[in-house]
């Protein structure tokens, strides 16, 4: 199995695919289930809010990458090539029994891949094919493992009680694919919920149960609006965005301060401008907040906007805010729950370690306090594995070892509710 594993980790690593563009991904996530025997997949506009749909890109550059999908399938493809990526597979046991969920994000940062002879995916020929993309935070590993995961359920139906829902999520990079899933009509009345991600400081062998630390994140567009004019002969009839948005980065990178709580801002882009001998009539701020809590977080998101705006009024010109992505905290962990996994997986012979800091933004948090909410029990695991460079580097890559002991820890868990139900 483990062979096989890592077999369908490299075929995904190959093809990365960067969010609401992930078409081979999810097709051939469709294709290997069937391949398993998985007969209910959901997926295109059906699985998604379109109002709750962050960040997509623009429908010239779908079009285009969607013209470059050249073959045929026997089930529709169509709504998947508009954008509408990801899906929803679900096995009924048809026996009275709990319902379990499992999320898996499947989609490739915008990062071309690493073409050094030290880097091992290069090295052994699965490095992406894609030069717009590379799988640098390890999802081709969480996707395969979902593979994998359906294919131990159905070998092992006849066993279990129940039904199981396994999410395979675009767009979680930019935290911009879970709000909408989430809210999808078919992620509901679920008892369990488990989600994991590979690395994030955990060494090889250790497993991270019940994760912590989340924080609360918006990203942000600010768009300023300005008038073009020669910068020489009529500077005075031009109204510089250029200028708004550098008094916005300076002012906005000020905030960051709250006593509740970690609060972070940060501008990462800054464009504008069109030739030098003009005044410029457009720029634009690519920011995010992060906050220890949702009104932290909320705080910054506010105080950011009013910066933004005051920017715009010095420099007489308009502006728009856009929500790019977004991810709560975790309001009400279940922590009773954690406490039992860890019990259970610890009796089983896994080395772990309770509530580890993820120190960052994940948008599993959305499904995670709606299960909570609505009286299931949800819990995200870090995998342990020794990573080649970071995560997010064109050198990232991680211990292939590590995704048996993911897959490992999902069956048990399978196993231990089927037996000991509710939590």
């Amino acid at each position: 199995m483990e062979r096989d594993l890592i077999g369908t980790r490299r075929y995904y690593h190959k093809i990365a695919e960067p969010g609401w563009l992930e078409f081979n991904t999810t097709i051939n996530i469709i294709k290997d289930l069937k391949k398993l025997g998985v007969t209910d997949i959901k997926y295109g506009k059906k699985i998604h809010k379109e109002d709750m749909i962050f960040g997509r890109p623009s429908s010239e550059r779908i079009k285009a990458y969607a013209s470059t999908i050249k073959y045929r399938e026997d089930f529709d493809t169509s709504e998947i090539l508009q954008g509408y990526t990801g899906l929803i597979a679900t096995i009924d046991t048809e026996k009275p029994g709990k319902t379990f969920a499992f999320r898996f994000d499947i989609d490739a940062l915008p990062i071309k891949e690493s073409a050094d002879k030290f880097h091992k995916p290069f090295r052994e020929g699965f490095a992406s094919e894609n030069p717009g993309a590379m799988h640098a935070c390890g999802h081709d590993g969480h996707l395969s493992m979902g593979i994998f995961l359906a294919k131990w359920i159905l070998e092992n139906k006849k066993d279990l009680s129940g039904k199981y829902i396994l999410i395979f999520q675009p767009g979680e990079e930019g935290l911009r694919g879970a709000k909408s899933l989430s809210e999808s009509e078919y992620i509901h009345d679920i008892d369990y919920f488990f989600a994991g991600h590979l690395g994030m400081g955990l060494p090889s062998g250790k497993v991270g149960v019940g994760t912590t630390g989340f924080l609360a994140s918006t990203k942000l567009d600010a768009i300023f609006k300005g008038h073009s004019s020669h910068a020489a002969a009529l500077p005075e009839e031009g109204k510089n965005a250029n200028l708004a948005a550098a008094s916005a980065l300076l002012n906005l990178e000020t905030l960051a301060q709250h006593s509740k709580g970690m609060a972070r801002i940060n501008v990462g882009v800054i464009r504008g401008g069109r030739v030098r001998n003009a005044i410029s009539d457009k720029a634009v701020l690519e920011l995010e907040t992060r906050g220890g809590s949702d009104e932290v977080n909320n705080f910054l998101v506010t105080r950011a906007i009013q910066v933004i705006k005051g920017a715009s009024i010095q420099y007489d010109l308009d502006y728009e805010v856009k929500i790019a992505g977004s991810a709560p905290s975790i309001i009400k962990p279940a922590t009773k729950f954690y406490d039992k996994i860890d019990e259970m997986l610890k009796k089983k012979g896994f080395d772990t370690i309770k509530n580890p800091d993820f120190k960052a933004s994940e948008d599993v948090c959305y499904y995670i306090n709606k299960v909570n909410s609505e009286g299931g029990s949800a819990i995200h695991f870090i995998f342990g594995s020794d990573l080649a460079a970071g995560h997010h580097n064109k050198a990232f890559d991680f211990d292939e070892k590590s995704l048996l002991m993911g897959l490992e820890v999902y069956k048990d868990c399978i196993k231990y509710l089927n037996k000991n139900g509710k939590s």
